[in-house]
């Protein structure tokens, strides 16, 4: 299994500048538990960020938050960028991954993080 080393959790699901335009919304990194798989990772990172008993904003461990964001309940559309350590070279090989109604699927299309203008607001 490869090494985690961190999971980006990017807002993208309600936040529109304009007709069309997603903006994407660094909102926190998470270091995730390296004993499970990348689905029991994202169902954790899921099940940390609602708000349904309490502010996720209150449970940071694991957690730096982008300072200056607003927090909303994680929900179906956003992603989340796994990044695994790259053995070939600096950076992490990242691997996004969307919200959907049940559970996480790998994302790749036309509107793909990587091919925007602009990465993603809030941090990098």
């Amino acid at each position: 299994m490869k090494r985690i080393e961190q999971i980006r959790l990017i807002h993208c699901a309600f936040e529109h500048r304009k007709e069309n335009e997603n903006i994407k919304n660094h909102i926190a990194t998470y270091v995730p538990n390296n004993n499970v798989d990348v689905h029991e990772n994202l169902e954790d990172l899921w099940t940390r960020t609602q708000n349904v008993d309490f502010s996720w904003i209150k449970d940071k461990s694991n957690f730096s938050m982008i300072p200056t964001t607003d927090q909303r309940s994680t929900s179906v559309g956003d992603l989340a960028v796994v990044c695994y350590e790259n053995t070939k070279g600096n950076g992490y090989k990242e691997v996004v991954y969307r919200a959907d109604d049940i559970g996480w699927s790998k994302w790749f299309d036309s509107q793909h993080i990587d091919n925007s203008s602009e990465k993603y607001l809030g941090g990098a």
